[in-house]
């Protein structure tokens, strides 16, 4: 595998990196709960803007962005607006959305990007194309809370976020029982074995699907989301006892 190596925190390399979800609704609360990641060993970090008071004001938004981004200057520093079919917490317009993410990557304050795939193909692009003019890496993301699909429709899924330019591809599906958890790690190995040589972040969320976050390195996983103190999706572990499990089954297998 290629690592993306991001200040110094290599994204495909060892056990996935631990992230967690900054669901703030101020620069306070944003801050205070990078504080507590840090302190918990957190690696990288996700802001979540779709949970910020200010999240219909462009121009609010980059300046927060720009209060948070020093907090995270040994951190890699991932921006999301999770939409509602996405398991997020609101839903822009696709031109806002669009709006929203550009002049953040345009504030050079990013290191890594998420992008819908339901906005479109066309904006997809168009972002990771901007993204990328202003050295900011493309994650290109799909949620699935209904269920999980074939093996073949997650490996081609992933396939199309490559050619539409993503560094990071990520599918999050939910599993219902220990199969679907199987067929997510299925997928994800191949895309591994014989697609990409960059990182992927996958998982199957739910109860039934938390083994997919703490074994995934040995199917071709990278990242794994963690809660703090409050977690983003289902399944979600702890991320010290994460970290412990990860390292432990590292030092195993490897």
């Amino acid at each position: 595998m290629k690592p993306i190596v991001i200040k110094g925190t290599a994204l495909g390399a060892g056990s996935p990196k631990t992230i967690i979800s900054v669901m703030g609704a101020n620069a306070e609360e944003c801050l205070n709960i990078i504080e507590d990641g840090k302190k918990a060993g957190v690696e990288c970090f996700e802001w979540r803007g779709d949970f910020n008071d200010d999240r219909y004001d462009v121009d609010k938004m980059v300046d927060l962005g720009r209060m948070i981004a020093p907090a995270l200057s040994n951190h890699p520093f991932l921006f999301t607006f999770r939409s509602v079919s996405q398991g997020g917490n609101d839903t822009l317009t696709v031109p806002q959305y669009v709006a929203l993410n550009r002049a953040l990557i345009e504030a050079e304050i990013l290191d890594i990007v998420d992008i819908e795939t339901w906005i479109g193909d066309e904006a997809v692009m168009e972002l990771v194309e901007d993204a990328h003019a202003h050295g900011v890496k493309a994650l290109v993301s799909y949620h699935n809370f209904a269920g999980t699909p074939s093996v073949e429709w997650m490996v081609n899924l992933m396939t199309h976020m490559l050619d539409m330019g993503a560094d990071i591809p990520k599918c999050a599906v939910m599993a219902k029982d220990a199969y679907d958890a199987i067929k997510l790690l299925a997928a994800t190995n191949e895309v591994h074995q014989l697609y990409t040589e960059g990182p992927l972040l996958t998982m199957a969320m739910g109860r039934e699907g938390s083994i997919s976050r703490l074994a995934g390195e040995y199917f071709g996983n990278s990242i794994t989301f963690c809660s703090l103190a409050k977690a983003s999706a289902p399944g979600q572990v702890d991320v010290k006892l994460a970290r412990k499990i990860m390292d432990e089954l590292h030092e195993v297998l490897s």
